[in-house]
C-alpha cells in the first residue's frame, strides 16, 4: 500500500519515503502522453478543497483529505491521510500521517508534521527564513536551501523545479520529475504520478507500496 503528501507517496508508501520501482521506460512516456490511462477524477470536498478515497486491489483502504483556510495573506493546508486495512473487519495496521503547511503569495513558510505508523510517531518541523529553510525531523536540525519546500502534490508549480523535502522523515528526497502538462511522474525515494487538470488542479495518484501493490485515488 501507499501512504500523499508524501504521505500518500509513503506508506508502504508512505514516505518511507520508499517506494517500489515502477516500470519505466515506455510506460512513463505513455503516462504523459496519454493521460486518460491514469486515474483522473475532479475530487472537491468544498471549493478549492480535496478529498479522495485510497484504493488498493479495488478496495476503499482509507482516506485523504486537504482543507485550506486563509489567514490574512497566508493561506493555511491542512493535509490528512489515513489507511486502515482490515481483515475480516479487523484493522491490521494503521498510518495515520497530518500535516499542515502554511504558504504566502505561493511561497513557502512554514509547516509541521505528525506521523503515527503503527503506533511509531515521528515529528517534523519546517520553517522558511532569510536565506535558508530550517528543517527538524529525524536526522536532527538540517538547513536547506531557501527554496526547499515540502513534496505536497496539490503544488505542481514546485514539483521539478525547486528542493523538495519530505514531511514523514524531515530530509532533502533523492528524486527525479518527469514534468507533462497534466501529470507530474517522480521517480527515486518516492515512485508516484501525480494528475492534474488544464486549469492546474490535483486530480489523481497513483503509486506502488512496499508490497507491490498498486494504490491510486479515488473521488470521495
Amino acid at each position: 500500500m501507499a501512504a500523499v503528501a508524501e504521505g500518500e507517496a509513503m506508506m508502504a508508501m508512505g514516505d518511507g519515503e520508499v517506494i517500489q520501482e515502477r516500470s519505466r521506460g515506455t510506460r512513463r512516456r505513455a503516462v504523459l502522453a496519454a493521460p486518460a490511462l491514469l486515474l483522473a477524477a475532479r475530487a472537491r470536498a468544498e471549493e478549492g478543497d480535496f478529498s479522495f478515497r485510497v484504493m488498493r486491489r479495488g478496495e476503499q483502504v482509507g482516506t485523504h483529505t486537504v482543507h485550506f483556510a486563509q489567514a490574512g495573506r497566508e493561506r493555511v493546508a491542512t493535509s490528512e491521510f489515513l489507511v486502515v486495512p482490515r481483515v475480516l473487519g479487523i484493522v491490521v495496521y494503521r498510518f495515520e500521517h497530518r500535516y499542515e503547511e502554511v504558504t504566502e503569495g505561493g511561497r513557502f513558510r512554514r509547516v509541521t508534521s505528525r506521523l503515527n505508523r503503527n503506533g511509531r510517531i515521528v515529528e517534523v518541523r519546517g520553517e522558511a527564513v532569510a536565506g535558508a529553510v530550517l528543517l527538524d525531523g529525524t536526522e536532527g536540525p538540517q538547513r536547506l536551501p531557501a527554496e526547499a519546500a515540502p513534496l505536497s502534490w496539490w503544488e505542481p508549480q514546485r514539483l521539478g523545479r525547486v528542493p523538495i523535502f519530505g514531511t514523514t522523515t524531515g530530509k532533502l528526497l533523492a528524486i527525479t520529475w518527469e514534468v507533462g502538462r497534466e501529470a507530474r511522474v517522480c521517480h527515486g525515494e518516492v515512485e508516484a504520478v501525480a494528475r492534474y487538470d488544464a486549469a492546474g488542479r490535483w486530480v489523481g495518484f497513483s503509486a506502488r507500496g512496499e508490497d507491490g501493490n498498486d494504490i491510486e485515488y479515488a473521488p470521495a
